[in-house]
């Protein structure tokens, strides 16, 4: 009687595959490559799990890109904040410099 290794029992291959995918998640395409590199995988197994691979990267290039447009338009919008907040300084030093001038001009407290 032949010997069948516990990767090609039913449900197993899709087990193997589902941990390959959480390896490479976890520790990156190396982990992956051992993972899916040991035992008695069929060609359509492993495609699957390599297209998997591929997904996975593709999606994290995908945030990477969207991270990247966001610190760029959160510091954009930081620098935005920073020149208004100078501005409105700006404007106070102008009122408290009228308000000295009207008041140092009545003779009295201004009121």
């Amino acid at each position: 009687m032949e010997e069948q290794s516990s990767r090609s029992q039913p449900g197993a291959r899709r087990a193997w595959s589902i941990a390959a995918v959480l390896a490479i998640a976890v520790f990156g395409a190396g982990a992956g490559v051992a993972v899916t590199g040991c035992g008695g995988d069929d060609n359509n197994s492993s495609g699957n799990v390599n297209s998997a691979i591929d997904s996975i990267q593709s999606q994290a290039s995908s945030v990477q890109s969207q991270i990247s447009s966001v610190s760029t338009n959160v510091q954009s919008q930081a620098q935005s904040v920073k020149t208004q907040a100078q501005s409105v300084s700006t404007q106070v030093q102008s009122v408290k410099s009228q308000i000295s001038t009207a008041t140092s001009n009545s003779g009295g407290s201004g009121y």
